[in-house]
């Protein structure tokens, strides 16, 4: 603490660095939104809050110490990773949550036995202790597990069906429909009606809507937040058409993607929201082109790719867009997610007002490690390869490649005589 003091009192900020930094507070208020927006789902308004307080709050604290004003900056910039880590874990249990009980909801209506009691506690008892595990092992490592490689494996064995639908939608061309190739395809058209039916809500003709039940829950501070309670799609039989032709649509386990939503109220702690396909709306589909037995080509769900979506074509032409800045986005998180690993790896020491960086540790996390029984003892396991060493070896690395030069020998001079 004495150090951190004697280096604030020797810190010089003029008003040129001043405006640089609510220049940098101004762009982490773009992350501040995004977190706050995309992880915790906060809707909070204005949307540009964050936008006018963070340069606000770093010019007003200038206006008492420049030096405050610095602090303060670097504290908005950190608060981004903190917030970012704390949201992403936050965001993975409610995503695990929501997908378990759409498993649930999904195999009582494909009539499949439900998951029973003993296997769920089994897994969640399974992944605690992983987690407890990844956290022995440090710090560094535990970001790079939790929130690099764990997200990669799962993207990649276990996607959603809305990610699944939308990686083959790029993938796979359009096809006309009467010259559609049977097998797995893509379809766009025009919806016609067969046979119409009426909606959960406001008795709506339809030909087919997706109904969900959350159940709301309300914080000390008066938020509320919603867990899916049920999910129910049921759809007729339809046409879609374009300019070549039409197809059938064979409607059993299609599922809606990025409907807009029709209808929503909220009634005693419970959420109900309604999703309509009408007739006329241009769609988009992603299933298999097969033929019946009276030799009529029918559009139904591709059992083996597990895929049967249907999406409006500007719900598509939207996530086409905005994927490539997502992704950005995203390799970004990535690429700040790994600094700050290697800043945990890496031993920083303030000595004589002066930051010493010492050498990236890169030893097995446990050599030297002691067990876990309490936070001392956590933190002492993050740093255990350094302890082990003396604090010249970690601070004063010799540079690569550098050679010790002998001392040159003076000989006394001769005095004239």
């Amino acid at each position: 603490m004495d150090d951190f003091l004697a280096f604030y009192n020797t810190l010089e900020v003029d008003k040129g660095l001043i405006v640089m930094l609510m220049l940098m507070s101004f762009f982490v208020a773009i992350f501040h939104t995004f977190i706050l927006v995309g992880l915790y789902e906060f809707d909070f308004k204005p949307k540009w809050l964050f936008f006018v307080l963070n340069p606000l709050s770093v010019g007003l604290c200038s206006l008492y110490d420049n030096k405050l004003a610095a602090l303060l900056a670097v504290g908005l910039f950190l608060s981004v990773f903190v917030l970012g880590i704390v949201g992403m874990i936050y965001a993975m249990i409610r995503s695990g949550y929501q997908s378990s009980k759409e498993e649930s909801e999904r195999r009582e209506r494909e009539g499949l036995a439900k998951i029973p009691l003993w296997k769920k506690i089994l897994y969640s008892v399974s992944g605690l202790l992983f987690f407890g595990f990844v956290l022995t092992l440090g710090v560094p490592y535990f970001i790079l597990i939790v929130f690099i490689i764990l997200p990669f494996l799962t993207s990649i064995f276990k996607p959603s069906n809305k990610k699944r639908f939308y990686r083959i939608q790029r993938t796979l061309p359009t096809s006309n429909i009467r010259s559609v190739a049977m097998g797995l395809a893509e379809i766009s058209g025009t919806v016609k009606m067969i046979e119409p039916m009426i909606s959960r809500i406001g008795k709506k003709e339809c030909i087919g809507f997706l109904y969900t039940i959350e159940t709301v829950s309300t914080d000390k501070d008066g938020k509320d937040s919603y867990s899916l309670e049920s999910s129910e799609t049921i759809c007729k039989p339809f046409y879609v058409q374009d300019k070549s032709g039409q197809i059938k649509v064979i409607t059993e386990g299609i599922e809606f993607i990025d409907f807009e939503i029709d209808e929503r109220y909220q009634s005693s702690n419970k959420r109900y929201t309604q999703y309509l396909l009408k007739e006329n709306m241009e769609v988009l589909l992603i299933g298999k082109a097969s033929v019946k037995e009276n030799n009529e080509p029918v559009f139904e769900k591709e059992e083996i790719k597990n895929v049967f979506g249907i999406a409006t074509v500007e719900s598509v032409d939207n996530h086409n867009t905005l994927r490539p800045i997502l992704q950005s986005a995203g390799y970004f998180i990535y690429f700040w997610v790994i600094l700050i690993a290697l800043i945990f790896l890496t031993p920083v020491k303030l000595r004589n007002n002066q930051l010493e960086i010492g050498k990236i540790n890169l030893d097995l996390p446990f050599q030297n490690s002691k067990p876990v029984k309490s936070l001392d003892d956590f933190y002492d396991n993050i740093y255990n390869s350094y302890e082990s060493k003396p604090e010249e070896e970690i601070y004063s690395q010799p540079a690569t490649g550098a050679e010790p030069v002998p001392a040159t020998e003076s000989t006394p001079s001769k005095q004239t005589e």
